[in-house]
């Protein structure tokens, strides 16, 4: 099938930033038959998933994917990667809807599907409760269970502490070390700082290699992304989601994000306590990030099957 692709951009909600967006889609608009939008994961980019998207382009899906606020090509000359503004990760929901509304214009009639991996897993989750009524169906990819609200609360008062002595757009080191520093001694020893991310090794080399990843956040971005995920592991946001909104819970069963299954089983059962329609596939041996893992095609087909069988 031939396919088309093309980059546009959106003013962001937030800021003065261009968000930056990558389409690819069957050149044949008769043959498209849903559109899935992916929303990617911290210190990452849109680029790393064009291989899956044009897998399922193929079959006949139109695929987009944002480069966030503070991610990637969305960061103009001058700006600050790993800053999400003004308001938070909320700016980057807002931005995401933005894209929905963009793509739905295209496609009005089609099934409207959104995936996101690890932190966009958290965003996903925060757009389902807020938006789900507008998807068929939702992936949650490389997410996170349940957080202590405990822990969650005094990581958020140290990030509002510096965030106050060094200001939104400073750095400070200890983040790295209390989240991707502390998953990477899963694998230890460790070969590079990026092991914890997939078996294929080559695939780390690209990440460690590439300059728009593997970033740190600023430290108001760290206290964002807490904030985030206080808001999607309490009661509020289960009873906000729609009951009828099929979920996909996809996950290496050695992702330490995922406290390797465990956390995605309590998810999935707090979830099913919910009432909502909730599937959950772990993969032995995978890491976190699962499109660049050693049974990628595995796992592009398991995720073909629950788009086909939702459109």
């Amino acid at each position: 099938m031939d396919l088309l692709q093309k980059e546009i951009a959106f003013d962001s909600c937030a800021c003065e930033e261009r968000i930056f967006v990558r389409v690819i889609e069957p050149a044949d608009r008769g043959a498209v038959r849903g559109v899935l939008q992916i929303a990617h994961g911290m210190a990452e980019h849109g680029q790393l998933y064009m291989d899956f998207a044009r897998f399922l382009a193929q079959a006949g899906f139109a695929v987009a994917v944002n480069d966030h606020l503070g991610h990637g090509k969305s960061v103009s000359k001058g700006g600050s990667f790993g800053y999400f503004g003004e308001g938070g990760a909320r700016n980057l929901v807002r931005d995401m809807h933005k894209l929905h509304e963009m793509m739905r214009a295209e496609y009005p009639e089609l099934p409207y599907f959104l995936m996101g991996h690890s932190m966009g897993s958290f965003l996903a989750r925060s757009y389902a409760a807020q938006y789900g009524e507008e998807l068929r169906a939702v992936i949650f990819m490389g997410t996170c269970g349940p957080q202590s609200r405990a822990v969650l609360a005094g990581e958020k008062r140290l990030a509002d502490s510096l965030v106050a002595k060094l200001g939104v757009k400073a750095h400070y080191p200890l983040f790295a070390r209390l989240s991707t520093e502390r998953f990477n001694k899963a694998f230890a020893p460790n070969r590079t700082p990026s092991d914890w991310v997939t078996r294929d090794e080559a695939e780390v080399d690209r990440y460690v290699a590439d300059p728009l990843c593997g970033f740190d956040l600023t430290v108001s971005g760290y206290r964002d992304v807490v904030v985030l995920q206080s808001e999607i592991s309490f009661d509020a946001w289960f009873r906000r989601l729609p009951r009828t909104l099929p979920i996909l819970l996809i996950s290496g069963d050695r992702d330490p994000l995922g406290d390797f299954g465990k956390g995605i089983r309590r998810l999935a059962a707090r979830l099913e306590r919910s009432g909502c329609r909730v599937e959950t596939v772990l993969y032995p041996g995978a890491r976190h990030a699962l499109i660049t893992e050693t049974n990628r095609d595995e796992v592009f087909r398991d995720l073909l099957a629950f788009l086909e069988k939702n459109c």
